[in-house]
């Protein structure tokens, strides 16, 4: 039996079908690498927010009563320092010592206690900290950011009334802090975290 060749029109249209699925297969691909780049920059992002919140939520639980002397050893009589562009923030930062700061059977040269801040600084949210709680030893806190793309910061403390404060004066705690935390492009977040205080804010001689 004679066998018979392809034609030129059949190889055309078997190239043009092999371009169709080539063109359609490499746009599948193109899709799913974005769409999971996408999901992971999500994840990264989330897996941001819910590190600061559970480190927040670790020290304003901890928050104690201890004042803190400054370079010159003059006493801070705040037991918590509050307010916009506090510790150098671009916008509100938050200042207080907590406990908890687990060092066993004291091993290391410190304490338990940690004299800790919040505050926003080129857009990047940072928890900041001191080895010691006084700042005797004229060194620099050490830094660490926590959070990228940070657009704006704001505080508010529960009084003994529960009622939510912008601003917290005198020396005692509140009952609970409420953070706003606001990324570029992204709807504001508040979380709500309590502290061991009774909230009554009296005078800087209460003890």
């Amino acid at each position: 039996m004679k066998q018979r060749g392809f034609t030129l029109l059949e190889v055309m249209v078997a190239l043009g079908i092999l371009a169709f699925v080539v063109l359609a297969t490499h746009q599948i691909l193109d899709s799913t690498t974005k769409a999971k780049g996408a999901s992971d920059e999500k994840i990264a992002e989330l897996n941001g927010l819910q590190t600061t919140f559970r480190l927040m939520d670790q020290d304003f639980s901890q928050m104690t009563k201890r004042v803190v002397r400054n370079e010159a050893g003059d006493v801070q009589e705040q037991y918590l320092l509050a307010g916009r562009y506090t510790i150098d923030s671009q916008y509100d930062g938050i200042a207080f010592v907590r406990d908890g700061w687990i060092n066993p059977i004291n091993l290391l040269p410190r304490s338990e206690l940690q004299a800790v801040g919040y505050r926003v600084i080129d857009d990047n949210l940072e928890r900041v900290y001191r080895v010691y709680v006084d700042q005797l030893d004229n060194l620099e806190p050490r830094v660490q950011v926590i959070l990228k793309d940070i657009e704006d910061l704001k505080f508010e403390f529960l009084d003994e009334k529960h009622e939510w404060q912008e601003q917290w004066q005198g020396k005692a705690l509140p009952k609970a802090v409420a953070v706003t935390l606001q990324q570029i492009d992204e709807e504001p977040i508040r979380r709500v975290f309590l502290v061991p205080g009774n909230g009554k804010a009296g005078g800087l001689s209460e003890p």
